[in-house]
């Protein structure tokens, strides 16, 4: 006995349903990136608040793809997420590039060192993703 099924796609229905900003999955995606947003301002460190402010969105559909994306335009966004120094990628101490000292400030005074140990990552979107996404996150190495 065979058996024998016949699927007909509506085109029209599944690109309502893709199309920008009105349709179903776009709606989604939006609702589900913004709420993933909210937890990471949540979770960022609050020294000034510049780093939770710099925190925004964008939903983009492409062809049959609608993707969200959580982002901050700040440089030293990264370096907050990886960590620095002994602590990031390169796991080496930040020693000067020019002179014999690294100059910064730090508690209102002038501070002259050879090298630094950095500074542990601490990573709030990553943490934020997990924790705002209904589905599971996995991340990449790198």
């Amino acid at each position: 006995m065979s058996v024998s099924i016949t699927f007909d796609w509506d085109e029209g229905a599944i690109n309502r349903l893709l199309s920008a900003e009105s349709g179903l999955v776009h709606r989604k995606i939006r609702e589900v990136t913004e709420n993933v947003a909210d937890r990471c301002r949540v979770l960022a460190p609050n020294r000034d608040g510049r780093l939770r402010g710099s925190i925004k969105t964008a939903v983009r559909s492409s062809g049959d793809q609608v993707v969200g994306h959580v982002y901050s335009d700040l440089d030293y966004s990264l370096y907050v997420q990886r960590g620095t120094g002994l602590y990031g990628p390169l796991g080496q101490p930040i020693r000067p590039r020019r002179g014999a000292f690294l100059v910064f400030e730090a508690g209102g005074q002038t501070v002259f060192a050879r090298e630094v140990r950095g500074t542990p990552p601490n990573p709030f979107m990553l943490d934020g993703l997990r924790a705002g996404s209904p589905w599971p996150v996995v991340a990449l190495p790198g």
